[in-house]
């Protein structure tokens, strides 16, 4: 197959890099190894409807998520819903949505709420993206919102997110999570969006787009190398061989680095940017749990659960055979035990605090329990590291980069993903025209 640009992964940045370079003209093939498209929004099956293995939402302000919605058709089947929130602290829940709550966090005194308030509304505002950058959340954090407040509410959540590369992350990082919610708010209040069928319909409907178009798809294809030769790519992967002009690379840098000899310089900087990977039990039970949608955990519990999302107070349980459909989330480093527990191990761990969130819990509401775990799952933020100005151009004639990496300082979600592919897609399209 000869094309002018090959997509390398078939998740929304894949999809949307796709999507642009078909727009701009160029024939395309999309090469991904799984046996289906949607990276880690992709569907699943639980209580005989489809699901993320991964919770994902959407916020009002994801423009490129709507915009891809809309176009495809799918606006009538976007639910949008309150989604309220409570944070597990010292062995109880406490609601946790609005300012007001915050304010009344019991860990905090009265000089603590003022400081929380203040220290929040100026990271709202703060322009100094160097500092940002260049500071670690745990430093500039305590700077603003004082040792009590930060040791309270912001360090266990880096920490079960992190791991030991906590003290390490960039302040950019936490402010953006930060004026993320606010601007949720500010656009349509305390409501999320939710895509009836899954985000996984989602990637469906985009991929069948595309193949419309004429786009080449192939999935279960894991490329094995990339070679350069006389001007032009050449993809190996396990079905054969694809030759293109440019490649749109849509792989942690990890990956991309063992398929391709890259400059040096970018390879430095792609390898030095830690990940972690994710743990997600996707719980079935026959009543609800709480009234949370989301419950962020700071005490330590349930082999490093860092939230416990009940999808059900979000998403009706009439989708789903009137279960109750819970995600317990860990991030993981390789040498911790979530990364090999079993689907048992990993429920038992957490059962202590779903008693917390509901007394009467009992281990026979559990229906069943799936597992779905993926290494490169979170790219590490690291304070004056490389993601704060890693490009998409690689340095290599006709090679372009696009990953969760390249989003910074926001974490991942489908329309940064989306923008990002594109980005690259437009980079690449440019570069054929210039070359001809």
């Amino acid at each position: 197959m000869n094309v002018d640009v090959a997509v390398l992964g078939a998740g929304m940045a894949g999809l949307g890099a796709a999507d642009e370079l078909q727009t701009l003209g160029r024939s395309v093939a999309v090469i991904e190894g799984a046996s289906d498209v949607g990276g880690l929004a992709r569907g699943i099956r639980v209580a005989g409807t489809a699901i993320e293995p991964y919770y994902h939402h959407v916020f009002p302000q994801d423009v490129e998520t709507l915009a891809v919605v809309t176009r495809l058709g799918l606006a009538n089947a976007l639910e949008w819903s309150a989604a309220p929130m409570g944070i597990l602290h010292a062995g109880r829940v406490h609601p946790f949505d609005s300012p007001l709550d915050l304010l009344r966090f019991p860990s905090f005194g009265l000089v603590d709420r003022g400081r929380f308030a203040v220290a929040s509304a100026v990271q709202l505002v703060r322009p100094d993206r160097q500092t940002l950058n260049a500071r670690s959340a745990v430093v500039e954090g305590t700077r603003w919102y004082g040792r009590t407040v930060f040791d309270a509410l912001w360090r266990p959540l880096l920490e079960a997110k992190f791991g030991t590369y906590a003290d390490e992350v960039a302040m950019a990082w936490l402010v953006a999570r930060i004026r993320q919610r606010a601007g949720g708010r500010r656009a349509g209040g305390d409501r999320l969006g939710y895509l009836v069928g899954s985000l996984g319909r989602l990637a469906q409907a985009f991929a069948d787009d595309l193949r419309r178009r004429g786009v080449s798809i192939l999935v279960g294809n894991p490329v094995t190398a990339l070679h350069m030769r006389d001007g032009s790519w050449t993809v190996e992967h396990q079905g054969g061989t694809v030759s293109a002009r440019a490649i749109v690379a849509c792989l942690a840098g990890g990956i991309l680095a063992r398929l391709v000899e890259l400059p040096v310089p970018y390879r430095d900087r792609i390898l030095a940017i830690p990940y972690r990977g994710i743990v997600c039990a996707l719980v079935e039970l026959d009543h609800p749990v709480s009234p949370y949608y989301w419950v962020n955990v700071t005490d330590r519990i349930g082999l490093g659960c860092v939230g416990i999302i009940e999808h059900t107070n979000f998403v009706s349980r009439e989708h789903y055979g009137g279960a109750t459909l819970v995600y317990l989330a860990h991030y993981v480093g390789e040498e911790d035990v979530a990364c090999t527990a079993s689907p048992d191990e990993l429920l038992a761990a957490v059962e202590p605090s779903l008693r917390v969130l509901n007394p009467e819990y009992d281990r026979h509401w559990v229906r069943d329990v799936h597992v779905s775990r993926d290494r490169f799952a979170q790219p590490v933020p690291i304070a004056d590291g490389p993601m704060a100005s890693l490009s998409v151009r690689t340095g290599l004639r006709g090679l372009y980069h696009a990953s969760l990496a390249h989003v910074y300082p926001h974490d991942r979600g489908i329309s940064k993903a989306i923008g990002v592919g594109r980005e690259a897609a437009r980079l690449a399209s440019a570069e054929l025209t210039i070359t001809g």
